[in-house]
C-alpha cells in the first residue's frame, strides 16, 4: 500500500461509494433536472441478449448515483471556469439569459410537416372553418444581441418565411417582427424555453386582432406572480450562478375544463406552483385533448388549438372570446384529426408551434389523416 497509494485510496473509494448506492435510497424524482429517475431494472434473459438490459441499468446506475446533484453543479461550476459558452445544448448568454443551441436544421421533416399541414388546411377550409399558422420564433431569435458572438445557429427568422410561402391556405401570422419591435418588455423567460406572459399575451391580441375580434384589457384581469421560477433550460444546463424567473398568470373566472373523464372549474393547476416544473400550471400541463367552456359568453364561436406546449399560457386568454375552445396535442391526440374537425364544425382553428417543435416533431404527420 505505501508503493501504490494513489491506486488503493481509489479502490477504497470505488469500494465505499458502491457500498453507499447500495443502500442509498432510490430516487423517483430530480428536482435539479425536472424530470423522472430511471428505476430499478428487472433482469429477464430476453433483455440480456438482445442487450436493452445493459442499457437500462446503466440508466438506472447513473439516475441513481449518488450525490448526483452534487456532481452535476460541480460539472456546471467547472466548464463556467474554463470559460464554456454551452453546456448540454443550452447556450449561456448576456444578461442571465440561456437559450437553445439549435445549429441543425432537418429540412426534410420540415418539409414533411408542411405537407400535411397544407392537407389539414385544405380539408378544414372546405369544412368552413378560419385556419390560422402560427409559428413562433424561439428567444435567441429575438434576442440575438444576448448571444455570443460564437453562436453559430439556424436563422429562424429566413426559415419561417420559408414555412408560410409553402402554404397554400390559411392566415399565416408572423410575429418575428412583432416580437423585435417589443423586446423591451422581456417576451420570454430566460431560464425557460416558452415565452412568458407577455409574449404570450402579444401573440393573442395580434391572432385575436387579425381574425377581427377585440383583445380582453389586461387591466381588466387580476395579475398573480409566482416568484423562484426555474425553467427547462435550467434543467438542461444546470447554471450555478442564474437568478429565477418570475411566472405570471392572470384570473380567469367561471370557466369548466374538461380532460379526459375529469371536469375542473379553473385553468390552472397550482399544485405545480410547488414543483420545478411551474410552466405545467397552465391547463395542467399537456394533454391529448382539452375542452374548455367559458360560463360567460353564450356568443356560439368555437375554437381549434393545435398546439405545442407554447399555447397553454395563451389559451387563457382565448377563453374571453370564444364559448368553447378545444386543445389538441397531436403527441398523444389518438382519434383521426379530420373526423374531428368534421363534427366538431369549428368556426376558427389556430395551429400553434414554437419554430424547433415544428422542424422536428414527428407527429405532425397526423395533420395528413
Amino acid at each position: 500500500m505505501k508503493k501504490y497509494p494513489l491506486l488503493y485510496a481509489f479502490i477504497v473509494l470505488l469500494f465505499l461509494l458502491t457500498i453507499f448506492d447500495l443502500i442509498n435510497p432510490e430516487k423517483i424524482y430530480s428536482e435539479l433536472e425536472n424530470r423522472k429517475l430511471a428505476s430499478k431494472v428487472k433482469f429477464t434473459v430476453e433483455g440480456a441478449i438482445n442487450g436493452s438490459f445493459s442499457k437500462k441499468y446503466e440508466e438506472y446506475i447513473n439516475d441513481q448515483f449518488i450525490g448526483r446533484d452534487l456532481w452535476i453543479d460541480l460539472k456546471s461550476r467547472s466548464e463556467y471556469v474554463l470559460g464554456k459558452i454551452e453546456n448540454n445544448g443550452v447556450i449561456y448568454g448576456k444578461n442571465n439569459y440561456l437559450f437553445d443551441k439549435f445549429d441543425a436544421l432537418d429540412t426534410d421533416r420540415v418539409i414533411t410537416n408542411i405537407n400535411a399541414l397544407n392537407i389539414f388546411i385544405k380539408n378544414a377550409e372546405e369544412l368552413g372553418s378560419d385556419v390560422s399558422v402560427m409559428i413562433v420564433p424561439s428567444s435567441y431569435e429575438v434576442y440575438k444581441e444576448m448571444l455570443p458572438e460564437e453562436a453559430p445557429l439556424i436563422n429562424q427568422e429566413e426559415e419561417i418565411k420559408f414555412i408560410y410561402n409553402e402554404l397554400d391556405g390559411g392566415r399565416k401570422l408572423n410575429i418575428v417582427k412583432l416580437f423585435q419591435e417589443n423586446k423591451e418588455n422581456q417576451l420570454y423567460y430566460k431560464t425557460d424555453h416558452h415565452w412568458n406572459i407577455n409574449g404570450a399575451y402579444l401573440a393573442y391580441k395580434d391572432y385575436i386582432e387579425e381574425i377581427g375580434e377585440k383583445p380582453i384589457n389586461l387591466n381588466e384581469l387580476k395579475e398573480n406572480n409566482v416568484d423562484n421560477f426555474y425553467g427547462t433550460f435550467f434543467s438542461k444546463a444546470k447554471p450555478f450562478k442564474l437568478e429565477p424567473d418570475v411566472l405570471t398568470y392572470y384570473d380567469i373566472s367561471n370557466i369548466e375544463m374538461k380532460i379526459g373523464a375529469e371536469t375542473y372549474d379553473s385553468l390552472y393547476d397550482f399544485s405545480y406552483l410547488n414543483a420545478r416544473d411551474k410552466y405545467s400550471i397552465f391547463l395542467r400541463g399537456n394533454n391529448p385533448l382539452t375542452i374548455i367552456k367559458n360560463r360567460d359568453l353564450n356568443n356560439g364561436k368555437k375554437l381549434l388549438v393545435i398546439k405545442d406546449s407554447f399555447a397553454n399560457s395563451m389559451v387563457p386568454f382565448l377563453t374571453q372570446n370564444f364559448e368553447e375552445i378545444h386543445v389538441i396535442d397531436l403527441r398523444a391526440f389518438m382519434p383521426q384529426l379530420s373526423n374531428y374537425i368534421s363534427e366538431e364544425k369549428f368556426n376558427n382553428i389556430l395551429v400553434l408551434y414554437n419554430f424547433i417543435n415544428f422542424s422536428k416533431d414527428t407527429n405532425l404527420i397526423k395533420f395528413k389523416f
